[in-house]
């Protein structure tokens, strides 16, 4: 895939505030990020494939942000 074009959705996704949530408030899972933002439709199998790898590091890097930012929520009490 093209490195650019990769980065650019990325970048698209990050600026959208934060990756979207179910009604539940989980997020959701890469597939469905994947039609949250039409990426199913107008990327090839092999694109779709490295921009859902992207995904999936952008979801386990918010799990971390939010453990991190509740563990600082406790050391503060």
């Amino acid at each position: 895939m093209n490195t650019y074009k990769l980065r650019d959705i990325v970048s698209h996704i990050r600026d959208s505030g934060g990756l979207p949530t179910d009604a539940y408030g989980q997020r959701l899972g890469v597939n469905e990020l994947m039609d949250w933002f039409g990426l199913t439709e107008n990327l090839t199998v092999f694109e779709q494939i490295e921009v859902k790898r992207e995904l999936s590091l952008l979801i386990e890097a918010e799990l971390y942000i939010e453990r991190l930012k509740q563990a600082e929520q406790l050391y503060q009490v």
